[in-house]
């Protein structure tokens, strides 16, 4: 089939010129390809390919590789033009039309980029088994949170018996199990703090946001976080304030001691220590160990 041919020998140059214009600032490979409808005379349609002779952007009537024929953009260009009619277009318009193509191309690739390198940082920061933050992302907040004069309440959690029903009835109700606790801890603090799983049978409340004292934050803790919402399994906590020790891990090690206290004895309940926020940062320090 015999395609029509048109060449630009009689585009004034200042048509030529905001053609060029028009092309070099193009926001998009479908505005880039309505721009040269609109600017090129007599133009039916037009397709720009890529490297894989796939259409990349098309504008008027649609056209087939295997009809019309594709022309490469320069020599060595991984883009290709095809048009009816069968224009010849200027060596400088079709270099431009080249360098948007690829500009288009690398923005894409940084954009997919991005978009794997965020999905990456949150599977960092995200336990898999459970979608709640893991220690990475524990270990984040509590630096920025360290960097400030702001009060917190660190609880750490362990389950007690999780183990018995892992071996009796599987990984799979174990599993079920610790997303169950997961989600009831993030339902149960709500807007106070956040929740981590810290890894196994663990998990963690850094309380920012309390509405109440301590010895609140204590009864509320006891009575709401270990219930046993399946037979045998319930959870021992330990709590520390930030006033409570100098150095930020030692507020996690005093936490960490109190639960372990708490699960060696569980016929008692955890002892409430004064853990009333000071005046000042400076307030003498009276918890128990």
């Amino acid at each position: 089939m015999s395609l029509p041919t048109s060449p630009l020998a009689d585009l004034s140059s200042q048509v030529h010129r905001d053609l060029l214009l028009s092309v070099a600032t193009s926001p998009t490979p479908d505005d880039l390809s309505q721009t040269l409808m609109a600017g090129v005379p007599g133009l039916i349609g037009l397709t720009l390919w890529d490297a894989d002779d796939l259409p990349v952007t098309s504008a008027g009537r649609p056209l087939e590789a295997s009809i019309v024929p594709v022309k490469p953009l320069t020599d060595g260009s991984d883009y290709g033009i095809s048009m009816v009619p069968d224009v010849q277009l200027p060596p400088e318009v079709l270099a431009v039309i080249d360098l948007r193509l690829r500009h288009f191309a690398a923005e894409q690739r940084i954009n997919t980029l991005s978009a794997q390198l965020s999905a990456l940082a949150v599977a960092a920061h995200t336990d898999a088994l459970t979608g709640l933050p893991n220690r990475h992302a524990f270990e984040r907040d509590l630096n920025e949170l360290a960097a400030t004069d702001e009060s917190f309440a660190v609880v750490f959690l362990d389950l007690d018996g999780f183990k018995g029903i892992n071996d009796q009835h599987g990984h799979a109700l174990g599993d079920s199990l610790l997303k169950g606790y997961g989600l009831w801890l993030v339902r149960v603090t709500g807007p106070w703090g956040r929740v981590y799983r810290m890894g196994g049978d663990e998990y963690l409340l850094l309380v920012t946001h309390f509405p109440g004292s301590a010895d609140d934050l204590q009864r509320w803790a006891q009575e709401r976080l270990p219930v046993p919402f399946v037979d045998g399994v319930s959870a021992s906590l330990g709590i520390a304030w930030r006033h409570e020790r100098e150095a930020i891990s030692d507020v996690l090690r005093l936490a960490d001691q109190r639960m372990y206290q708490a699960k060696g004895d569980r016929s008692q309940p955890a002892r409430l220590t004064d853990r009333r926020m000071p005046h000042s940062r400076g307030a003498s320090q009276s918890a128990e160990n």
